[in-house]
C-alpha cells in the first residue's frame, strides 16, 4: 500500500512488470527463441524501461508494480547492474518505490494502483518504443485534467493516463481483440476529455515483433550456447550421475553457456528429488525441471526442445554419460551447416561380450544411430523440421529415416557410456539369450513398421501405452506423425482400417487445412461431437505455428471420450498457444447408453460462452442427432453466418446406416432455408457456406 502524503510528487508513473523468470515470462516469444532468452529479452526491456524512468525524467514519482517474486530486492537484482547505483539513489530520495502486485486479474491488479494514486500514468515494460517525449505528453494530458491512451499496432495499449481515478479496468474483458476500444469508450464515459496520443507502438510479443523493430540481436545476444535435454522416468539411479557428468567432464570456452532440462514423464520414485539434490549442489548450474503427462521420450524431448534457449540441442538419456570435451566436440561439427546432425559412438556399462557384440554393430554395421547414442542438432535446423515425430516408440529411427537421412549425420568417434538395462533378463542379468531376444524385438519392430506400414504401438504393447479402456492411435498428419490415446469400435474392419492409418491419414490432410482456412483469428472455431480431441488438437497445433489467434470450444457428451479427450490435450499442451476449451455437453444430442455419467444437453444458441468473439467455422460430427444438433444453433447462425464443416467420426462410415444419406439430406434441406449452399469436399465430407461469402 503506497500513501499517497508520503510521496514527493503530485502525478505517478506505474511500470507494470514481472520478474525475468524462465517459462513465465513472454512465453509466446518463448515459443520461438526459448525459455531462458525469453527471459533475458524481458530483463533487457523492463531496464530499458525502468532507465528512461529513472533518467530522462523528472518531477514525477516512480513505482515498479512487479509479480513472480516475493521480496523487493530478488526484483531490484534482476535489473541491468548498470542501474543498481540509480535504482538506491532513486529509493533513499523517495522517488522510487516497488510495491507487489496483488494475485487478481490483470484489470483489477491496475484498477488497485490507480484507485490508491489518483493522478497516473499506467505503462507495461515490453514496449521499446517508448521515449520520455511520450510520457511527458502523457504528464501534460494529467495536468491539464485530461485522460489519455497510447495505443499498440494490435489494438491493445501500452499507456493509460489519469487526472483522477475512476474505473475504467475491471468492467474490460481482456479476452477481446478491441481492448483499447472497451477502455477508450469507458474513459470518455467518465472524463471530460480524453485523447489518444499519436504514438502508436509495437509490444513485443512474437519473435516477428523483433525482427520488425530491428532488434533480433537481442536474440544473438543473449541465447544460451548449448541445452541438454533429458526425459526421465523413474530414473532415481542415474540421473544424479549423468548430471554431475555433464557438469564435471566439459572443458571448453562455453563452460558457463549451458543450460539443462530435464522433461519427467510423471516418475513414480524420487528422481525430481535427485535433480533438486543437484541442483542444491551445483548452485550456479543453468538447469530447469519440466513435468508433462507423457507417452514417450518423443514427448518429453520435443517439450524441452520447445523450451529449450540454446543455439544447439543435445538429446541425452538420463543414463548416458558423455566423454570428456564433449561441448566443445559438438559445436565445432555443428558450426558446419551441412551437418544436420552428430551422436557419438555406443558403449555399454557393462562388461559382457554379446553387449559388446551389439554396440560394435551399432557403432560399424548399422547406418541409422539409435537415441542411446545422444542426438545433437541445431535449433533452428530442428525447428524447422517440426522436432521429433509424436510417437510411442522408434521416435529416434523415424527421425533419421523420414526426415534427416544418413548422409547428412556425423558420427562423433568417441564414445557415450549407457546403461545395457534393456538387454537383460527379468532377474536383471544379463546373458547371449536376453540380449538376443531383445535385439530381435527391436528388429522385428522396425521391420514390422518399414516393411508393413504398420504403428509401432500396436506391434508392442509397451507399458506406458495402451490399456484395458483405451489403446493408441498414431495420426499421419502432413509430414509428421501423432500419437492419441483412443477408444476404439469393436468392428473388426474399423480397427483393421486404423491399425494401417488409411481413414486418417486422409481424413486429417482434408479437414485440418479446410478448417484451417477459414479461421480469421479473434474468432471462435466450434468442434461438435469431438471424440478424443483429434481434430481439436491438430487444429490448434496448426494454429500455432500459422500465429492465428482462433479460440476452440469443443463439445463431447460420452464421458470416458471426453476424459480421453482431456489427456491428449495435456499431451500436446506445449504445441498449443490457442485455448481450446473442452465441455463435457450435448449440444442437442442422444446420450449413448453406456454412458455412465449423465450429461447436460444444451442447445448451441443457449450456450454462454465465456469470451466475445466471432463465431467463424463450426464442424458438426455426423454421428450426432444431426438435426437436433441443428436446430439447436439457428440464431447463433443467423448472427455469426459461420463456415459449416459436417464430417463423418471413425464409427461412421458412408452407407453404415440406412437412414444415413436422408438425415444429411435434411440437413441440406435446413440449411438451404437457411440461405447456405451445401457442397461435398471429399467423398466424406461437406461444407456450407452462406450464400452472401460465395
Amino acid at each position: 500500500m503506497i500513501k499517497i502524503e508520503n510521496l514527493p510528487y503530485s502525478i505517478s508513473i506505474v511500470l507494470f512488470t514481472r520478474y525475468p523468470d524462465p517459462g513465465k515470462v513472454k512465453t509466446r516469444l518463448a515459443w520461438d527463441i526459448g525459455d531462458r532468452t525469453a527471459a533475458e529479452i524481458h530483463r533487457y526491456l523492463m531496464s530499458k524501461m525502468l532507465g528512461i524512468l529513472l533518467r530522462e525524467m523528472d518531477g514525477i514519482n516512480i513505482i515498479v508494480n512487479y509479480t513472480g517474486v516475493d521480496t523487493v530486492s530478488k526484483m531490484i537484482d534482476s535489473f541491468d547492474p548498470d542501474l543498481l547505483s540509480d535504482i538506491k539513489q532513486h529509493i533513499n530520495s523517495g522517488v522510487l518505490s516497488f510495491i507487489q502486485q496483488p494475485s487478481s486479474s490483470f484489470g483489477e491488479r491496475m484498477n488497485a494502483i490507480a484507485k490508491q494514486l489518483g493522478k497516473v500514468i499506467i505503462i507495461g515494460s515490453d514496449i521499446p518504443g517508448i521515449t520520455s517525449n511520450i510520457l511527458n505528453e502523457a504528464i501534460d494530458c494529467v495536468n491539464g485534467d485530461e485522460a489519455a491512451i497510447a495505443l499498440t499496432a494490435d489494438k491493445g495499449y501500452y499507456l493509460i493516463a489519469l487526472p483522477y481515478y475512476s474505473d475504467v479496468f475491471t468492467s474490460i474483458n481482456y479476452g477481446e481483440a478491441n481492448v483499447y476500444e472497451q477502455t477508450y469508450t469507458l474513459m470518455q464515459k467518465n472524463y471530460a476529455s480524453t485523447s489518444i496520443l499519436n504514438h502508436t507502438l509495437v509490444d513485443i510479443d512474437e519473435v516477428n515483433d523483433l525482427e520488425f523493430l530491428g532488434l533480433t540481436d537481442l536474440i544473438k545476444q543473449n541465447q544460451i550456447e548449448i541445452s541438454v535435454i533429458i526425459p526421465t522416468l523413474n530414473e532415481v539411479n542415474s540421473i544424479y550421475e549423468t548430471l554431475v557428468n555433464l557438469v564435471l567432464v566439459k572443458q571448453a570456452k562455453i563452460v558457463n553457456n549451458i543450460e539443462i532440462l530435464v522433461v519427467d514423464g510423471g516418475s513414480k520414485d524420487n528422481t525430481l528429488q535427485r535433480v533438486k539434490d543437484f541442483k542444491k549442489d551445483y548452485p550456479h548450474t543453468l538447469i530447469q525441471s519440466l513435468i508433462i503427462s507423457s507417452l514417450g521420450r518423443a514427448f518429453q524431448m520435443n517439450t524441452g526442445l520447445r523450451h529449450s534457449s540454446g543455439k544447439y540441442l543435445i538429446f541425452c538419456h538420463a543414463d548416458t554419460l558423455l566423454p570428456s570435451e564433449w561441448d566443445k566436440k559438438i559445436v565445432s561439427i555443428l558450426s558446419n551447416e551441412k551437418v544436420k546432425l552428430a551422436y557419438f559412438d555406443l558403449q555399454f556399462q557393462q562388461d559382457h561380450l554379446g553387449l559388446k557384440w551389439v554396440a560394435w554393430t551399432a557403432n560399424n554395421i548399422r547406418r541409422s544411430p539409435y537415441g542411446d547414442q545422444v542426438f545433437c542438432l541445431r535449433r533452428d535446423y530442428f525447428k524447422a523440421i517440426g522436432g521429433f515425430d509424436y510417437l510411442s516408440l522408434l521416435e529416434d529411427v523415424t527421425l533419421i529415416d523420414n526426415k534427416i537421412g544418413y548422409q547428412q549425420s556425423h558420427r562423433i568417434p568417441e564414445p557415450v557410456t549407457t546403461n545395457a538395462r534393456k538387454y537383460s533378463n527379468q532377474n536383471n542379468e544379463y546373458s547371449y539369450l536376453s540380449i538376443f531376444k531383445n535385439v530381435s524385438k527391436n528388429l522385428a519392430i522396425m521391420s514390422g513398421t518399414k516393411l508393413l506400414k504398420l504403428p509401432a504401438c500396436q506391434l508392442r504393447k509397451i507399458h506406458y501405452g495402451s490399456s484395458p479402456d483405451y489403446e493408441l492411435l498414431e495420426v499421419a498428419f502432413q509430414d509428421k506423425i501423432y500419437t492419441f490415446n483412443y477408444h476404439f469400435p469393436k468392428e473388426l474392419h474399423h480397427k483393421l482400417l486404423i491399425w494401417k492409418r488409411v481413414y486418417y491419414r486422409q481424413l486429417m490432410n482434408q479437414l485440418i487445412p479446410k478448417i484451417l482456412n477459414h479461421c480469421q483469428g479473434n474468432d471462435i472455431f466450434i468442434d461438435i461431437r469431438a471424440n478424443v480431441g483429434v481434430v481439436s488438437c491438430l487444429l490448434s497445433m496448426e494454429l500455432a505455428k500459422h500465429r492465428i489467434k482462433t479460440d476452440i470450444f469443443a463439445f463431447e457428451p460420452v464421458s470416458y471420450l471426453y476424459q480421453l479427450f482431456k489427456k491428449n490435450y495435456e499431451l500436446y499442451i506445449n504445441e498449443t498457444r490457442n485455448k481450446i476449451y473442452l465441455e463435457n455437453l450435448a449440444l442437442g444430442d442422444q446420450q449413448e447408453e453406456n454412458n455412465s455419467i449423465e450429461v447436460k444437453e444444451i442447445a448451441l444458441d443457449d450456450y454462454q460462452f465465456p469470451i466475445k468473439k466471432k463465431i467463424s467455422i463450426i464442424k458438426i460430427d455426423l454421428n450426432s442427432n444431426k438435426l437436433n444438433v441443428l436446430k439447436g444453433m439457428i440464431s447463433t447462425i443467423k448472427q455469426h453466418q459461420p463456415i459449416l464443416v459436417l464430417t463423418p467420426s471413425i464409427f461412421l462410415f458412408p452407407n453404415a446406416q440406412s437412414d444415413t444419406k436422408n438425415d444429411i439430406n435434411a440437413m441440406i434441406y435446413l440449411l438451404n432455408n437457411l440461405n447456405y449452399q451445401v457442397d461435398k469436399f471429399s467423398f466424406i465430407n461437406y461444407i456450407a457456406y452462406p450464400k452472401h461469402k460465395i
